[in-house]
């Protein structure tokens, strides 16, 4: 019987935070913009969700309920450096570690315990280790298959852990909310709720076959998760399915012009983040939002699919133009790239133009991965340099995933 450890750091970003300013450390942070601009709480400390605040709690709400709260922005790739830190601690300790998110793994830990000692001891020693080396707290589940251990890290919080025996996963599960089941949100919760279904041990009681009937294939992985089973993996990040960047504007923006860089500069982001991946985008979608909240979208399919912003761009502008009509200030742009299609890395039997373009774009990528993302800039953002403070990853937009 296999053996899985569930790590997951206790609010990530905000301990994070925490351990590069250790003077931060037991109060109240919040990740997601500064006092007296306008956004949410990306991620709270557990001191200011002690005070009430979650994640998606306003800033303006979060600065009237705690007026001694430490409001940052937060830097992305400062995250990156931290997550994969811990990965690389994780891989010391198991040759099948499961990156679930940033802040979140799955270890397979079955026959280690001549190397490590027993579950426990080795779950112990990767929080020491974690603690000692990145000073942020964990929060760790153990069990016989990943959806016991993911559930178990998450009673084990904050800075916990908790062990389910085998044989005792049922039983473990039965009084739980059925939320705690990966894939029941708000939408799925409610049809069993109406059902008269609130807790996982009543879901046990109901057949694989109606749960089909009910959620489709995902009916088979809740009837799975329910029994304490792994059905598909919770989740599979390899499989990227879209390309998201978007932001929040610090104030609301009525020049067109200013909006289309802001545009475009995302789309350059994103299409960087397309090219590593070595895909390229069937579809793209813009969004916007007024100062009055009506929010507008328009979703186009490209053909052929592609992963060039000055390409795809054009194609934005035409989309905003048609779109937008009101007098208003805008307070948030965003653009994702779907229906990603695998390309290969060799193509030389593309036409010669097609493959010198190719060239230009891994030439820039090479030159903004050495040296940052705006040692070259083009004529469509340069307006952005009024705005917004210039860091080795880019602008210093609102939104702190931006600079991915």
């Amino acid at each position: 019987m296999a053996t899985f450890l569930y790590i997951d750091v206790d609010a990530f970003l905000a301990s994070v935070e925490q351990s590069i300013n250790r003077k931060l450390a037991g109060r109240p942070v919040m990740v997601g913009g500064l006092a007296g601009e306008r956004g949410i709480v990306y991620c709270p400390s557990y001191e200011a969700r002690a005070q009430g605040i979650r994640m998606g709690t306003t800033v303006a709400e979060a600065a009237r309920k705690v007026p001694n709260g430490i409001f940052l922005k937060g830097d992305s790739h400062t995250f990156e450096q931290y997550s994969r830190r811990m990965m690389a601690i994780l891989e010391e300790y198991s040759p099948k570690v499961e990156k679930i998110s940033a802040d979140e793994a799955c270890l397979e830990i079955s026959g280690l315990e001549r190397r490590f000692g027993s579950p426990v001891e080795l779950a112990q020693t990767l929080k020491r280790r974690i603690w000692e080396e990145l000073i942020l707290s964990t929060s760790v589940g153990i069990g016989s298959s990943r959806v016991i251990a993911k559930i178990a890290s998450e009673m084990a919080k904050p800075n916990n852990l908790t062990v389910v025996p085998l044989g005792e996963e049922r039983r473990f599960l039965a009084p739980l909310p059925v939320e705690k089941i990966p894939g029941i949100g708000p939408v799925n919760r409610q049809v069993l709720n109406e059902m008269g279904i609130k807790t996982i041990g009543q879901l046990q009681t109901i057949p694989e076959a109606y749960l089909v009937t009910l959620f489709g294939r995902n009916g088979r992985k809740f009837a799975a998760y329910a029994a304490g089973m792994d059905g598909p993996l919770i989740r599979d990040f390899k499989a990227v399915r879209s390309v998201n960047r978007e932001t929040g504007l610090a104030e609301d923006i009525t020049d067109t012009g200013m909006l289309l860089g802001h545009f475009y500069y995302l789309l350059e982001r994103a299409c960087r983040r397309l090219r590593s991946l070595h895909k390229k985008a069937a579809g793209l979608t813009i969004k916007f939002r007024y100062n009055d909240f009506q929010q507008l979208e328009a979703y186009s399919p490209i053909s052929p699919a592609s992963w060039d912003e000055k390409t795809l761009y054009p194609r934005i502008k035409t989309m905003f133009l048609s779109l937008h009509k009101r007098r208003l200030g805008i307070r948030f742009v965003g653009v994702a790239l779907s229906n990603l299609k695998n390309t290969a890395s060799d193509q030389s039997f593309i036409l010669d133009r097609t493959e010198k373009n190719q060239r230009l774009l891994e030439s820039v990528d090479d030159i903004r991965g050495r040296f940052g993302f705006l040692a070259l800039t083009t004529g469509r953002t340069v307006m952005l340099e009024e705005r917004y403070r210039k860091t080795v990853t880019g602008y210093e937009l609102r939104t702190p995933g931006l600079s991915q």
